[in-house]
């Protein structure tokens, strides 16, 4: 789990492309903001969940789609109490482009890539979109299900076939996109010096500083992009980190807490039970026996 770039090849090298199933909440209750260089498809095949691209937040339900353009950050979260079931299909542009100065790669990936065009974020369920590109995730789900062995070729052709409904529905990035799509270059700054330093004391001005910011004009600005306070952001990331901590055996719950910034074993106590409704011990005991 990370809150900034992700770097963890999807895939193979010569073949980047993976296709994960998952369910919330399982071992943590989702996945805080991040990015990475792929693209992104999440398909919600049962249940209730929400998703944040950039500075849109969803609800997405059994049957809804949301597309993630590469390096857009963006996070998966438990919604309230309800559980879901979901797959991400993950994949670099690289993969579709046939050689250098491909035509195809030029006019419709590139773009994307850059964000110069946008794609529709959300498709629900009942969406002309939704219909069309729906059959090629259940076949990629189909193949993969499989060995997957000699499938290179039709994993290919699904891949084309979905970036050609996309791109029928892309938009051209306006000004406003631009200046918030700017904002967030600037956020990621930030979000990778708390991964770096989140166990140590993160001040607002030292948050600032990194992100070329005021202090003042920072967290309005954080706050405008995440929903969150920057003190929240840094404690909630601490706690997640603390949550995937403490589903190992040998972590005890002061060494976590102590490891995840916490000064104060009362306070990181009180904090993990706001954030996930049981205790730290209570939570170790859930996971390690399997519940």
């Amino acid at each position: 789990m990370s809150a900034i770039h992700e770097t963890k090849l999807h895939g193979r090298l010569s073949f980047p492309f993976a296709l994960y199933g998952a369910m919330l909440p399982e071992r943590i209750s989702g996945f805080p903001l991040h990015w990475h260089d792929e693209m992104e498809i999440i398909y919600v095949s049962s249940g209730v969940m929400s998703a944040t691209i950039q500075n849109d937040d969803f609800v997405l339900k059994s049957g809804d789609i949301a597309l993630v353009q590469p390096q857009m950050i963006h996070a998966i979260n438990q919604f309230g109490n309800e559980h879901a079931s979901y797959y991400t299909i993950l994949y670099r542009f690289s993969l579709l482009e046939s050689q250098s100065g491909d035509l195809c790669y030029q006019k419709y990936l590139e773009p994307l890539y850059s964000q110069k065009v946008l794609t529709p974020r959300f498709i629900p369920r009942d969406s002309e979109l939704n219909r069309s590109i729906l059959p090629y995730i259940m076949q990629l789900l189909e193949i993969c299900r499989g060995s997957g062995t000699g499938s290179e070729m039709l994993i290919k052709s699904c891949l084309f076939g979905i970036m050609h409904h996309v791109c029928l529905n892309c938009l051209p990035t306006d000004t406003e996109d631009r200046y918030v799509i700017t904002l967030h270059d600037k956020l990621k700054k930030t979000l990778e010096y708390i991964r770096q330093h989140y166990e140590e004391k993160i001040t607002v001005e030292q948050a600032a500083y990194i992100s070329n910011f005021s202090a003042s004009h920072f967290s309005k600005i954080f706050r405008q992009l995440t929903g969150t306070s920057f003190a929240q952001y840094v404690k909630n990331y601490r706690l997640e980190i603390a949550g995937e901590k403490l589903c190992e055996r040998d972590a005890s719950i002061s060494e976590t807490a102590f490891a995840c910034g916490f000064n104060n074993l009362s306070y990181f106590t009180r904090a993990f039970y706001d954030k996930y409704r049981v205790t730290p011990s209570e939570y170790k005991n859930s996971k390690q026996e399997g519940i």
